[in-house]
């Protein structure tokens, strides 16, 4: 029971912590905000390259789900540096 309500408690602070945040951004310049959505990219890109390859390493045999998350992540960091994930204005 006590486990229970700290993971609640636990939840709620970090919804509250990624309202507040989420609340911050939408104020901030559209310039700042693309900037930070290509960090955003870069950082999601390198996370799943890493927990791929960990993923691959920790188990000693070949896995598809583990090489596919590590193909991905390149995919999603080339395709930051193209330019391709950028959200264009609507005309």
């Amino acid at each position: 029971m006590g486990k229970g309500v700290l993971i609640l408690l636990g939840t709620f602070v970090l919804v509250a912590v990624l309202h507040v945040v989420s609340l911050k951004i939408m104020k901030i310049s559209e310039a700042k905000k693309s900037h930070l959505r290509k960090l955003f990219w870069y950082f999601y890109g390198i996370i799943l390259i890493l927990s791929g390859a960990v993923n691959l390493v920790a188990k000693g045999e070949f896995y598809w789900s583990f090489s596919i998350q590590l193909l991905l992540g390149v995919i999603i960091i080339i395709l930051n540096l193209l330019g391709k994930i950028e959200r264009k204005k609507p005309s």
